[in-house]
């Protein structure tokens, strides 16, 4: 068994609150690669910290005893921000103070266009285009042309249950 961090964004982050988002897809030949039933996801997500902490690492803000403020509980456009600094990208966030784990239950393979509308809805998009555009746009940093919609690659699909909390202390691997 292992824990992971895996990023949501803020229309899965809903999704997941909402009970409708049961599976993930993710590249087969990406960082979460290998995953195996009992595995556990850590949710990573967008989130602000006080303006007092511009200028601090999230992790050295989270020694320092700073709350977060999650993106998805406030949704903002950044000049409303009052108190709150920047919003910071999701893969910054400290594994302290995630909020919700996923447990995997099976993992199998297929290709990305696969996807039913249905499961499309499920995870918070309104259309095959909405999520095509999603998938391309979080690829911004690791992906290649291989890995785009268009290119239908092979992704993992995880089904998980959704622990809403983080991983107990006694509980949590620091891997």
């Amino acid at each position: 068994m292992s824990d992971r961090p895996v990023t949501l964004i803020a229309p899965a982050i809903g999704a997941l609150i909402a009970g409708t988002l049961k599976r993930l897809r993710r590249p087969s030949d990406g960082p979460i690669y290998p995953i195996a039933p009992g595995d556990r996801l850590w949710i990573r997500e967008q989130f602000y910290l006080p303006r007092y902490y511009d200028h601090v690492s999230p992790t050295r803000a989270a020694e320092l005893g700073a709350t977060p403020v999650f993106a998805h509980d406030r949704d903002l456009p950044e000049w409303a921000t009052g108190g709150l600094g920047p919003r910071r990208f999701a893969r910054s966030l400290p594994k302290v103070w995630h909020r919700h784990h996923l447990i995997v239950t099976t993992v199998v393979t297929e290709r990305l266009q696969a996807i039913t509308d249905a499961e499309i809805e499920a995870e918070g998009h309104a259309s095959r285009e909405q999520f095509a555009a999603a998938w391309d746009a979080g690829l911004t940093l690791s992906g290649g042309p291989n890995r785009r919609w268009a290119a239908d690659p092979h992704v993992l699909v995880i089904d998980f249950r959704h622990v809403a909390g983080p991983l107990p202390l006694e509980e949590r691997s620091y891997a």
